[in-house]
C-alpha cells in the first residue's frame, strides 16, 4: 500500500468513527500532534483519544483538499468542520505534516490556518 493510500484509508476510518482502524495506521510508538495541544505518544494513547472524540465529541466533517507525498513524508491540506447548533457548521483550514516509518505513521503534526 502506498503512503497516499494509507492516508486515504485513515481518513475513511475517521469518517465512520472507527477508532481502532484509525489507530492501526500509526506506529506503536507513533506521535499524534493536534495544533495547540499536547502530543499523544503511542498507538494506545492515540486510539483512546480517537475513541473519546468519536464517542463524545461534536459532529464533524473532514475534507481533504491536497495530499503531497515525497518518500516517507507527506503534507495534507484539509478543512475540519464542527457542527454548531441546528444546521450551521464552523469550519477551519489546516495542514498536517506526516512522517511514515515501516508503512505506518510515526508522526502526524497539525497546523491551523
Amino acid at each position: 500500500m502506498t503512503h497516499h493510500e494509507a492516508l486515504t484509508r485513515l481518513f475513511d476510518s475517521w469518517k465512520v468513527g472507527d477508532a481502532l482502524r484509525s489507530g492501526a495506521h500509526f506506529a506503536p510508538e507513533g506521535t499524534y500532534r493536534e495544533a495547540g495541544r499536547e502530543p499523544l505518544v503511542g498507538r494506545d494513547a492515540i486510539v483512546a483519544h480517537f475513541t473519546r472524540f468519536f464517542r463524545d465529541g461534536p459532529r464533524f466533517e473532514f475534507f481533504v483538499d491536497d495530499i503531497v507525498v515525497e518518500d516517507n513524508r507527506a503534507a495534507v491540506r484539509y478543512r475540519f468542520a464542527i457542527a454548531d447548533t441546528g444546521t450551521s457548521w464552523r469550519e477551519r483550514p489546516g495542514c498536517a505534516f506526516v512522517t511514515f516509518s515501516d508503512g505506518t505513521i510515526s508522526e502526524w503534526r497539525e497546523y491551523e490556518g
